[in-house]
């Protein structure tokens, strides 16, 4: 099957790639891999980009899917490319190379707080799954590892099949979660996101989580900004896969 660019990576350094196939068990909340018809290119066969057309540039692997599953066909594929970092929810960084781990696939629960896996060098980054109503658990887990100087990055959530918790049928938050953000304008608007339509934050509204979470840990970073979610406006990803790989190199990993 003919590789198919992530239209969302467009104008970036960063490729992704998955040989997996199939459904991913995890079955994350508002997931658009395994959303019907939503990913980029037919998740029943392997997505895998040609290591001379990449070069130089990063590859992610598992964009979808989870790099821990099927953990050794992950790193055989991975090793083909000259710069590459995984991305997983399950607690273990045994990889050959940076990993970004999910700290909370199930967003409305309270997170594990990865106590084992604060220093771990190849730790690229936390994400964090971020919902209206999550926020309790958002801020214990950036605070709690605001001391081991590993970066969160913020996932700001968009929903497909529900209006977000805590926001009314018109896109507003609810009065009280409208005290928590201090934020009284239109949070979450239907529109097409890349390719696909979602309830997406407003910039507004991106803009006062950010606020809200970047008191409590400076360490604390925005997947995309509140007016683009494209990585060529990002740049997360590469800056902190650079900082991994120095870090890995001086612990001789």
């Amino acid at each position: 099957m003919e590789f198919v660019k992530n239209p969302k990576l467009e104008g970036s350094r960063i490729w992704d790639c998955r040989p997996q196939t199939g459904l991913c068990p995890h079955k994350c909340n508002q997931c658009f891999y395994n959303r019907p018809n939503a990913f980029y290119t037919d998740i029943n066969s392997p997505s895998i980009p040609d290591p001379e057309e990449v070069g130089d540039d990063i590859v992610r692997m598992n964009c979808g899917h989870d790099s821990n599953i099927n953990w050794e066909l992950v790193i055989q594929t991975a090793v083909n490319y000259k710069n590459y970092f995984f991305n997983t929810s399950i607690q273990n960084l045994d990889f050959p190379g940076p990993v970004v781990l999910t700290a909370n696939p199930k967003e409305e629960e309270e997170i594990n707080m990865w106590r084992n896996l604060l220093f771990k060098d190849n730790l690229m980054f936390f994400r964090v799954r971020v919902s209206p109503t999550n926020y309790k658990f958002v801020e214990e887990f950036i605070d709690y590892i605001s001391g081991s100087g590993k970066p969160v990055v913020l996932t700001i959530m968009s929903y497909y099949d529900q209006i977000p918790p805590g926001v009314t049928d018109d896109g507003y938050l609810t009065e009280d979660l409208q005290k928590i953000y201090d934020f009284t304008g239109k949070a979450y608007e239907w529109k097409v996101r890349h390719i696909n339509s979602y309830w997406c934050p407003t910039p507004g509204m991106i803009k006062a989580y950010v606020r809200r979470y970047f008191t409590v840990n400076h360490m604390t970073y925005l997947c995309g900004t509140a007016d683009s979610g494209w990585c060529k406006d990002c740049g997360n990803c590469e800056l902190f896969y650079r900082l991994t790989m120095k870090d890995m190199e001086l612990a001789n990993y």
